[in-house]
């Protein structure tokens, strides 16, 4: 609504200006991607240093073999409009029309599916073909990356996307929107493919092409290549290392000679 739309551009107008003052009187900054970088970087702080979290790679280990029959998933505060399942469910819509023999679709999450995307699913008529696994446990969350073919998000924007980290850690393909996260995690074209914003009413086919085409090549590598760049880059050691490093230079810099 306009009145949500206004109170949220408003709070995010005051919390720009306490932000602007707390990174100028800090030593050091950590951020999560490039555009983050750029903008605390035109802030003036003295060091910026792009340090993003890291997942369990341990944990989150492939399925002994990939396959592309198995579900299509989606992981996200299923609640949250940012996220943008409507787009996602319409290009689920569109790879049924083109192939009725596509993998189920699982959006699973936190929260619960709005009731404009729920009937968005029944009027594509896609209720006996999308599943919703609300507040899943943990274990079975891992279960779900580990029996799915491919990764599918469909934000309008993010931060990072440690579901999208999870996903690679797991040996998924993933298909994104561009954002400022998914173009620090993705390889488009590598380790799964990136879908520009705009124009957004082409998101849905773009996704659906990127998707059908990954599922009609058995020999697709790219969940081989991203879980390889998820443990070299995005584990939680990789990660840990990189922010200890950052408060290992600020003692060593305080300590008196």
């Amino acid at each position: 609504t306009l009145a949500l739309r206004t109170w949220r551009a408003a709070m995010t107008g005051v919390t720009t200006r306490f932000e602007e003052a707390a990174v100028r009187s800090v030593d050091a900054v950590l951020v999560e991607n490039a555009a983050m970088l750029d903008w605390v970087r035109s802030a003036g702080p003295a060091r910026v240093v792009k340090a993003a979290p890291g997942v369990d790679t341990a944990l989150l280990r492939p399925a002994p073999r990939w396959r592309a029959g198995g579900h299509l998933l989606s992981v996200c505060r299923l609640g949250d409009p940012r996220k943008g399942l409507d787009r996602l469910v319409r290009a689920y819509a569109g790879m049924v029309h083109r192939c009725d023999g596509v993998p189920d679709l699982v959006l699973a999450g936190r929260g619960a599916l709005p009731a404009p995307v729920r009937d968005l699913v029944a009027e594509l008529g896609l209720t006996a073909r999308v599943r919703v696994r609300a507040d899943v446990r943990h274990a079975d969350l891992v279960e779900l990356y580990r029996g799915a073919s491919v990764f599918l998000q469909t934000s309008h924007e993010e931060g990072l996307g440690l579901t999208v980290l999870e996903a690679m850690s797991c040996g998924l393909p993933v298909v994104s929107t561009e954002t400022a996260g998914s173009a620090e995690t993705v390889l488009d074209g590598v380790t799964g493919w990136l879908v520009p914003q705009s124009p957004d009413g082409e998101v849905a086919a773009a996704v659906a092409d990127r998707t059908l085409r990954i599922l009609s090549d058995p020999g697709c590598d790219f969940g081989a290549r991203g879980r390889e760049r998820c443990v070299s880059l995005f584990s939680s050691a990789v990660a840990l290392r990189r922010f200890t490093d950052v408060y290992d230079d600020l003692l060593r810099a305080d300590r008196p000679s």
